[in-house]
């Protein structure tokens, strides 16, 4: 027998405010698998212990000179030129050329919209743009920035992020 004080922490989340019965059962699928699919309620208990399995750091900030071999950074840049697919060649990523007073960096994009990315990164315009950074050779490149912020957004970027299983 547990003691009394202990109760609300097995009581359903569903008490909790903003988790209904339909997140609930979403919850229980994912905390408690073997259990979700019996129709058990998630507990305040499993949310508590519901943990990270890691972090992503965006806090180094190197020059795109500086750029290490592999690993997740954050890039002040100045954005170019943009590279669209061929209209016959879809296949073909999208890219955009940008650039900081050390060198030169590609972002690409697979299966993108040219009009949404012509509004994310308008030509000239300074961005902060964080994701894992890849070498196409001797060139660096960022397939998919996790973040795309101005310099008056980047108090909102998340310099280091829970990683949930």
């Amino acid at each position: 027998m547990r003691p009394s004080i202990l109760n609300p922490l097995f009581a359903g989340a569903a008490g909790i405010k903003g988790i209904g019965s339909k997140l609930d059962r979403l919850l229980a699928g994912f905390l408690r698998p073997s259990h979700g699919a019996a129709g058990e309620t998630t507990r305040v208990l499993d949310l508590l212990f519901h943990l990270p399995s890691g972090i992503v750091d965006r806090r180094f900030r190197p020059r795109i000179a500086d750029l290490p071999r592999e690993g997740v950074v954050t890039v002040e840049v100045t954005v170019g030129k943009h590279r669209p697919p061929p209209a016959f060649n879809k296949r073909v990523p999208y890219r955009i050329d940008v650039h900081d007073q050390t060198g030169t960096l590609t972002l690409v994009f697979f299966h993108s919209y040219a009009d949404s990315l012509k509004r994310m990164l308008p030509e000239g315009e300074r961005r902060f743009v964080s994701g894992k950074i890849d070498w196409y050779g001797a060139e660096p490149q960022m397939a998919h920035p996790d973040h795309v912020v101005s310099a008056e957004e980047f108090d909102r970027l998340p310099l280091i992020e829970p990683i949930y299983p």
